[in-house]
């Protein structure tokens, strides 16, 4: 059995050299590269003056506008009870509620 182990093991050890042998590979020359201008920093520029905010006008007063309409003034509390107590408009405005029916009402 020794004399098999040390078949294989050279047998081996020839295929192994067989295949590193035949995967060389030709180098190949390194070209130069042509050397880059040399880069220099930017000189700093100046710092921007901020603008300045708008200012807004003075207000021209008096201030002039149109009226489209004239408007009578109305007393509020007299039309509140002017409408609580006419009759007739009350029923106009009036909304009436519908009785609902509960689930337990009816068939079933």
């Amino acid at each position: 059995m020794n004399k098999w182990w040390y078949l294989g093991i050279g047998l081996l050890g020839v295929l192994l050299g067989v295949l590193l042998s035949g995967c060389t590979v030709a180098p190949t020359p390194i070209t130069p590269v042509e050397p880059t201008p040399t880069v220099t920093a930017n000189l700093p520029t100046p710092t921007p003056t901020p603008t300045p905010r708008p200012t807004p006008l003075p207000p021209q007063f008096p201030i002039k506008y149109e009226l489209k309409e004239v408007i009578a003034p109305i007393n509020i509390a007299e039309n509140c009870v002017d409408c609580h107590t006419d009759e007739e408009t009350l029923k106009e405005v009036a909304e009436k509620v519908e009785e609902e029916e509960s689930l337990s009402e009816g068939e079933g």
